[in-house]
């Protein structure tokens, strides 16, 4: 059974590139099993991967790493029922130290019953232009973007995802430029949305992790701050109308006010998810940065009276401010489709210290 492990931060393409080699591997004769993983429940990737792919489990209330136990039954369940060809398994977006904490362990408990493949960090090409000049003063490089860093410097793979968005000089230019800087990386550009260099990344899910990589000297005092500067909210809501809408454009409305919002409060967006599910059919779209355009998945515009939503968002703000913003931004989306979200259900926390089971 081959084990993909994918981390990256927040808004790099995870989930749509596991259902995208999904459905590769799929069309080759294989079974596919995937795994999510939340600091909360209620996730809008599962049912997204749910609709789309076979087996899904989550693994969730923290990292893989601090959670290894439930990814290791999982993996059991797996093992021993399912019988998978291969398992795409995606890491909450703000962890790090993931070769220490899950790669090694699950090769030393379950050498024998599974591939582990080398670590894939998918990129974001923007977050890293965004980021990525921050390290270049170790005295003030900010705690998000030292744990951006460390997510980097220990992939095997380095897979700079949406390349469809860059021309083919400035995905050149962003590949050399993280090449450069993390030369222990096989680095890839590819597209999970129209395909594009996929078949290469997948190829070298079939190889074996560089085997070089040692614990890494991660200061996580830092690594816990970074999580902590992120509200963190998975929430649920009912859709009604007297008359009636269309889920695509209430949707449009809210991720286009949060992210206008989100801009002008100087906010840093992780990523925000929407899944709505109205008697016809099912609208899903993305917003990965203050003043960003959204992006569908999913778009229904037949008109409903009612559907039901779910929420996932991951900003850099308090709590407290980030559920304000969202009640805001709900009211907006109302009054411009006529419809009525009513009460909302779900946490608004920051991450817990990670803590994890193994560190080898």
């Amino acid at each position: 059974m081959r084990f993909v492990p994918l981390g990256g931060f927040l808004g790099a393409g995870k989930t749509t590139t596991m259902i995208a080699a999904g459905r590769r591997f799929e069309g080759a004769g294989s079974t596919v099993s995937v795994i999510t993983n939340d600091q909360g429940v209620d996730l809008v990737d599962t049912s997204l991967a749910a609709a789309s792919l076979g087996d899904v489990s989550e693994v969730t209330g923290g990292c893989f790493c601090c959670k290894f136990e439930d990814l290791a039954a999982v993996v059991t369940r797996l093992t021993s029922d399912a019988h998978p060809d291969v398992v795409l398994a995606e890491a909450v977006g703000s962890c790090t130290d993931l070769q220490s904490t899950v790669i090694r362990p699950l090769r030393h408990f379950y050498g024998d019953d599974l591939h582990v493949a080398p670590l894939t960090v998918l990129v974001d090409p923007v977050r890293y232009a965004g980021l990525s000049p921050l390290w270049d003063d170790p005295a003030t490089e900010p705690d998000l973007a030292y744990l951006f860093r460390h997510q980097l410097d220990e992939a095997d793979i380095i897979a700079i995802n949406k390349a469809d968005l860059l021309s083919p000089v400035e995905v050149g230019r962003v590949r050399d430029q993280v090449q450069v800087r993390f030369p222990h990386a096989r680095v890839v550009a590819f597209s999970a949305a129209t395909g594009a260099g996929l078949d290469e990344l997948v190829a070298l899910w079939a190889t074996s992790g560089s085997g070089e990589h040692r614990p890494f000297a991660v200061d996580y005092r830092r690594y816990g701050a970074a999580e902590a500067e992120l509200a963190w909210t998975n929430q649920s809501l009912s859709l009604r109308s007297a008359t009636t809408f269309a889920p695509a454009e209430w949707v449009r409305h809210l991720l286009a006010e949060l992210g206008s919002a989100a801009a002008r409060a100087g906010m840093t967006v992780g990523h925000v998810k929407v899944r709505v599910t109205s008697p016809d059919g099912t609208t899903k779209a993305s917003l990965t940065g203050a003043g960003a355009e959204p992006t569908f998945d999913e778009q229904l515009w037949v008109p409903t009276r009612t559907a039901e939503v779910v929420l996932n968002a991951r900003v850099r703000t308090s709590p407290d401010d980030l559920d304000t913003l969202i009640g805001r931004c709900l009211a907006a989306a109302d009054a411009a489709t006529g419809a009525d979200s009513g009460t909302r259900a779900g946490d608004v926390f920051r991450p817990g210290f990670p803590e994890p089971v193994h560190r080898m």
